[in-house]
């Protein structure tokens, strides 16, 4: 009767073992992925303060930010990046808003300089594609974007009064 009960305790618990490794993968996924998107956010936050007090100095345009020779758009990514795992500075996007609510970017490629004043909006965005952990992960947030995006008021632009090695100007 005992080897009977023991064969059957081995069952149950060949049966019951992939549940609880399922739903132990699906824990720790699902709290990689909040960290994950919680990243995305502060690096969006850490993004635009830094764009509010040293916006870049091109505006978007068609063609996108000229990174070559902006040292702006270098330290918002850098601010943006600084505490952050798995975010790549392509990942990081940023342009400038009209208004606080506004939904489309402002493109002027004739006068690009025009909204990088106080009181204007930048927008930061922070938007990657999410690596899942587990092999639960692998089957349901394969392909999950990650998108975050922050706004600031720009404050000031210009730190050749304060720092004159300032690199925003």
């Amino acid at each position: 009767m005992k080897r009977k009960s023991r064969g059957q305790a081995l069952v149950e618990f060949a049966l019951v073992f992939p549940l609880i490794m399922t739903f132990l993968f699906a824990s720790i996924e699902m709290g990689f992925f909040v960290y994950s998107w919680s990243q995305a956010n502060y690096a969006a936050r850490r993004g635009a303060e830094q764009a509010s007090s040293g916006p870049p100095v091109r505006a978007l345009s068609e063609i996108g930010y000229d990174t070559a020779d902006d040292d702006c758009v270098r330290l918002i990514r850098a601010a943006a990046l600084r505490t952050t795992i798995g975010i790549q500075p392509s990942d990081v996007k940023m342009g400038y808003k009209r208004t606080a609510n506004d939904t489309a970017e402002v493109v002027d490629s004739a006068n690009p300089t025009i909204y990088r004043k106080a009181g204007n909006i930048m927008q930061v965005q922070v938007e990657y594609e999410y690596q899942p952990l587990t092999p639960v992960g692998d089957l349901f947030l394969t392909g999950r974007i990650i998108d975050a995006t922050s706004r600031r008021t720009i404050v000031r632009y210009d730190f050749s009064s304060i720092d004159p090695l300032s690199v925003c100007r």
